[in-house]
């Protein structure tokens, strides 16, 4: 049986769930950002942006009103994992070259009996 397991460090202190599924884990780890990043509304996810300086959203590092990436965890619920993996993406290259250590990786492994 193939799971999936969000590995994470933050400040030194190790963290890892499993998944049952990988759209779970891609879940898992778009939240696991969202918190770090102190993300849960609109305006805090523009200004997650702005605080990182991050140029990869057209327009947001400018001050142009463009979008930032999706950010509602309840719309994700939604969407089919190859488009949560990009999500992902956009938001886990706020966190490169951070001072505190974060970092998160999902890997997929096999359970044998």
């Amino acid at each position: 049986m193939v799971v999936w397991v969000l590995q994470g460090i933050h400040e030194g202190e190790m963290f890892a769930t499993t998944h049952l599924t990988e759209k779970g884990a891609a879940l898992a780890a778009i939240r696991e950002v969202l918190v770090w990043l102190e993300v849960d509304d609109e305006e805090s996810a523009t200004d997650a942006v702005n605080r990182r300086g991050w140029s990869g959203v057209p327009g947001i590092a400018d001050g142009d009103s463009e979008d930032p990436p999706e950010w509602d965890i309840e719309k994700m619920k939604v969407m089919k994992r190859r488009e949560l993996w990009e999500i992902f993406r956009e938001w886990s290259e706020m966190t490169w070259d951070n001072d505190h250590g974060f970092q998160l990786e999902v890997n997929s492994t096999v359970i044998q009996a």
